[in-house]
């Protein structure tokens, strides 16, 4: 079949299928709006732009994704979370904020036009283009397209969710530490009580303490320390006066014998 006529039928057969999603450009050049079912409130969708080289589907077509979100949903999205959201942005906690998040998770997921658009779901257009050479292949890369958008905004909603609860359990641990003190040994107890007698003056005020009770007064110990010296002192002039002795009676034996 002649290719003019196999692109004619095709497009014939896609604007049965697809009569509003279709734009009809020229006979050779064209956009579908790809409508994806994700589980966001808004309406995700993407367009499709193929145009016809002159000898297709012999070859492949020249393809190109775009983002394609309708601007009447974006704006009753919008709307709508405005005026559910404005009275109660001011006085929402960290808390609230975090339940908000985890219960429109999905809102925050968006294409990236390079890396999402260009690079993964190209390639995988690409990849299809090439296993249907020789037939009409569109309505397949539609199909391809869709499936593969759709796991890829659940992929990136499974990342976020994770990374979520990641950062929730950490917010856990770090509240929970809050009512688990630093266990105490006893070297630990005794590093401490020094040093807070030390910022305390503790020992100064116990010094200061001791010398107003006893006011210049020999404590037990000092009178202890004193009997001891006194007695030393007994002991030594008790051993001089036997010393003494001891030469008188040494004088009286030496006289006796020069009798």
């Amino acid at each position: 079949m002649d290719p003019i006529e196999e692109q004619a039928q095709e497009i014939e057969v896609l604007q049965s299928i697809y009569p509003d999603e279709l734009t009809l450009i020229n006979n050779t050049h064209f956009i579908i709006r790809i409508d994806l079912d994700t589980p966001s409130k808004r309406k995700h969708s993407l367009n499709l732009i193929v145009k016809y080289p002159p000898t297709y589907p012999e070859v492949i077509p020249q393809l190109s994704i775009e983002l394609a979100e309708s601007p009447e949903d974006k704006d009753n999205y919008d709307n709508g979370d405005s005026d559910e959201g404005d009275s109660d942005d001011d006085d929402d906690d960290d808390e609230n904020a975090d339940l908000k998040l985890a219960l429109n998770m999905a809102e925050t997921i968006e294409f990236d036009p390079k890396t999402d658009l260009n690079d993964t779901l190209m390639n995988k257009l690409l990849e299809e283009s090439e296993l249907n050479l020789g037939i009409p292949m569109i309505f397949n890369l539609i199909t391809i397209l869709k499936e593969e958008s759709e796991n890829l905004f659940n992929e990136k909603l499974n990342i976020k969710q994770c990374e979520f609860d990641e950062q929730q359990k950490i917010k856990e641990l770090n509240e929970q530490k809050k009512f688990h003190g630093t266990k105490v040994t006893k070297q630990s107890w005794l590093n401490w009580r020094n040093n807070f007698r030390k910022e305390m003056k503790y020992e100064l005020y116990d010094k200061q303490r001791f010398e107003n009770m006893h006011k210049g007064k020999l404590t037990g110990k000092q009178i202890f320390e004193k009997g001891l010296a006194n007695q030393n002192d007994d002991d030594e002039e008790e051993e001089g006066e036997n010393q003494t002795i001891q030469e008188q009676e040494k004088d009286i034996v030496d006289g006796i014998k020069r009798l």
